[in-house]
C-alpha cells in the first residue's frame, strides 16, 4: 500500500494501511492509517532503529521532570548461546505520570525488525 499511496513508503506504514483497508471494506470498522511514530532504521552494521520521540524533543515538549529514561545494554540470547561477543543498546522514553512509552531506540542486531513491534496507536 505505502508505494501505491506514495505517503511512507516504508514497510511498517505498508502493513497499517492494508491492515485498515480491510478492516474499513471487510471489518465494518472505518480506519485511517496514523502517519505519527513510523519506525526508521539504519541498516548498517549493528543496525539502528528508533521510533517516536527522542529524549530531547520529550523533555521540551513534556517538561524536564515529566520523562523517565530507561535505557539496557544486553546480549541476546542468541548470542549469548553461540559466544558471539556482540551486545544490543535499548533505550525507552516514558512519560512519568502514564507509563507511556513516548520513543524507542536501538542499536543492535535485527534492530530494524524489533523496532517495527513497538510502535504505538
Amino acid at each position: 500500500m505505502g508505494d501505491c499511496t506514495n505517503r511512507v513508503n516504508l514497510t511498517p506504514v505498508a502493513i497499517d494501511e492494508g491492515r485498515a483497508l480491510a478492516d474499513t471494506v471487510f471489518g465494518g470498522k472505518e480506519r485511517i492509517t496514523s502517519y505519527e511514530n513510523i519506525p526508521s532504521a539504519v541498516f548498517s552494521t549493528p543496525e539502528g532503529a528508533t521510533v517516536g520521540l527522542t529524549e530531547a524533543q520529550a523533555r521540551q515538549k513534556y517538561g524536564e521532570d515529566a520523562i523517565k529514561v530507561y535505557k539496557a545494554h544486553f546480549r541476546s540470547t542468541y548470542n549469548s548461546l553461540s559466544g558471539r561477543d556482540e551486545k544490543t543498546m535499548m533505550k525507552l522514553v516514558v512519560e512519568k505520570s502514564s507509563d507511556r512509552v513516548l520513543g524507542a531506540h536501538m542499536v543492535g542486531e535485527s534492530a530494524a525488525e524489533i523496532i517495527q513491534g513497538v510502535r504505538s496507536r
